[in-house]
């Protein structure tokens, strides 16, 4: 069987080469440019001739800014990825070559954004982990790298949260990040908060939340340090309406 039919047909395609194709583009504009001005800047303000001097001096930073932002920010790669979500997995194609994975050999998945304050924008990235051992991450160089993101969780939740809610079910706890969830509540770093006084679980602005009832604290985490939150998310729910079960 070869990968195409173990992973099932393609779905959807998030291409980083264009993106890098449009990257390299503006800097093969701009250096030349940046390269040509300054020599003449420094010319003709030798010279004294201001009228041309400065224009090109000004317009030389504003384009060597420019380049310092791309470099800074949009992070040209040297190789360009292509992700494909499948029916039954992702493949990952690069220069190194091509990897696919079945949903079922994937274990983990965290999505993280930090939010830049310059321009008000928030980088996200994606990590992976496979059964293999193997990490997948992806950043700025995947289009739509969030979208990709919530693709896999949403995967690898309709995969891992029935065995942990099993697992709850027969007595156990279950460790997700620092949480831990069994039938009296959850639990982290030593504070617990039954199920009666759960309000909510959460993911909101960056955190993981556990809500509490007035009276109890919150407890909490950062989203991008906390492994398959969307599962701990959806595990919760359902182990607190077990709870509520006559």
């Amino acid at each position: 069987m070869n990968s195409g039919d173990r992973l099932g047909e393609p779905v959807r395609r998030f291409d980083g080469r264009a993106a890098g194709r449009r990257t390299w583009a503006w800097l093969a504009l701009l250096v030349p440019a940046v390269l040509s001005l300054v020599p003449v800047a420094i010319l003709y303000l030798r010279a004294r001739v201001w009228w041309v001097g400065v224009p090109a001096l000004v317009i030389a930073m504003g384009y060597g800014g420019a380049v310092g932002w791309i470099v800074g920010h949009a992070r040209p790669a040297v190789r360009g990825r292509v992700v494909v979500l499948h029916t039954g997995g992702l493949s990952v194609s690069g220069r190194g070559g091509r990897t696919g994975y079945t949903w079922d050999e994937l274990t983990s998945v965290t999505v993280s954004g930090v939010r830049d304050e310059p321009d008000d924008r928030t980088r996200w990235s994606v990590t992976i982990v496979a059964e293999d051992g193997r990490v997948l991450r992806f950043g700025d160089d995947i289009p739509d790298v969030r979208a990709l993101g919530i693709a896999v969780a949403e995967e690898i939740t309709a995969r891992i949260v029935p065995r942990h809610l099993a697992a709850v079910k027969a007595g156990e706890s279950v460790r997700m990040g620092p949480f831990t969830v069994d039938l009296r509540g959850i639990e982290k770093d030593g504070d617990r908060l039954p199920w009666p006084v759960v309000r909510e679980v959460e993911i909101d602005n960056g955190l993981v939340i556990v809500r509490a009832a007035a009276g109890w604290t919150d407890l909490l985490t950062v989203a991008a340090q906390m492994p398959d939150a969307m599962a701990f998310t959806a595990l919760c729910h359902q182990v607190r309406e077990l709870t509520e079960l006559p």
